[in-house]
């Protein structure tokens, strides 16, 4: 029995030193301002300050961490646009963006940097990769290296980023864009093509709990001057768990018609097109494996015959000796 008291005694005290930690912190919060357990709170009060005198050991060259953009935490002007970017031209980059999202396209740059799940930022020596819970690929910005020849790069939907470091902000920029692949509409106006360049800027602000990224777009064909915006990304809970990206069926005929219902005639006959585009692509890529399968099979089948043809060969040149 005595036993019994003394391990509870124990476990209750144990459960009240936590709970005390648990109401310092919250009380650091709530007077030093809005943060996790007070880390991003501000000097307005005693316990914010000393909530921040504690929480400033935090490594500015480590972006690493789960990261949550909300609808109010993004500051985006209007794009100056150059003259030749008439509405006629912004509908019809909005009716190529309408058909992605018909037909499941990964994101791609800028839209996967506001995908709705937080990003998944890994720091790593060579390179630092961004991992979206949706329906895209990661993103690789690399320390390493320059950027790749355009003569032997594939374009592609991320581009091809680079990154350094200028004191304690990240600068990654960005070539390389596929001209139709992903979303091409950038925030505050304008769209993307395979001439846009894009510059990041990353900085962790508020003891590193906000991370603060500055987008530059540059485009002779789509911007007077250059565009540039911010996002400012909230660091999620150390317990927080990854999730899958939400499945995209671009068959599933009830996504279909929820999809189309605010379609236009032009954006329904755009995604039909596209739809035959991609069942004749699909058909000649088969036709292509199968005859590519059976020129194999058949060259094995002549180097079989051929092989045998000296094996049958070799008795006979030795019963002639």
């Amino acid at each position: 029995m005595r036993a019994w008291l003394e391990g509870r005694a124990i476990r209750v005290s144990l459960v009240g030193v936590a709970a005390a930690a648990i109401i310092v912190a919250q009380g650091g919060a709530g007077r030093g301002g809005r943060g996790a357990a007070g880390a991003s709170g501000g000097s307005g009060g005693r316990g914010g300050g000393m909530a921040n005198a504690r929480a400033t050991a935090f490594d500015p060259h480590d972006l690493s961490g789960y990261w949550e953009l909300g609808p109010e935490d993004k500051s985006i002007p209007a794009a100056d646009l150059a003259p030749g970017v008439t509405k006629a031209v912004l509908d019809k980059m909005a009716l190529e963006d309408a058909v992605s999202l018909r037909w499941c396209r990964p994101l791609g740059l800028p839209a996967v940097m506001d995908n709705g799940r937080p990003l998944d930022i890994q720091q790593g020596k060579w390179e630092i990769l961004i991992a979206p819970e949706a329906n895209a690929s990661p993103r690789h910005l690399y320390f390493n290296r320059p950027h790749i020849d355009p003569n032997i790069f594939d374009p592609a939907s991320m581009g091809d980023s680079i990154a350094h470091w200028e004191g304690e902000t990240l600068i990654v920029d960005t070539i390389g864009f596929h001209p139709k692949d992903g979303r091409m509409l950038i925030p505050g106006g304008g769209f993307r093509t395979e001439k846009s360049h894009l510059v990041e800027r990353y900085k962790l602000l508020k003891n590193g709990t906000v991370l603060s990224v500055t987008f530059t777009w540059t485009d002779p064909k789509v911007f007077r001057t250059p565009h540039t915006y911010e996002y400012r990304y909230t660091k999620a809970a150390a317990g927080y768990e990854p999730r899958m990206g939400i499945p995209c069926d671009p068959f599933d005929a009830e996504r279909t018609e929820f999809i189309e219902r605010a379609f236009t005639p032009a954006q329904k006959a755009a995604a039909e097109a596209a739809s035959i585009e991609a069942k004749a692509a699909a058909k000649a890529a088969a036709a292509a494996k199968t005859a590519a399968a059976r020129r194999s099979a058949g060259a094995g089948a002549a180097s079989g015959g051929q092989a045998g043809s000296r094996t049958a060969t070799a008795p006979a040149k030795s019963a002639a000796k």
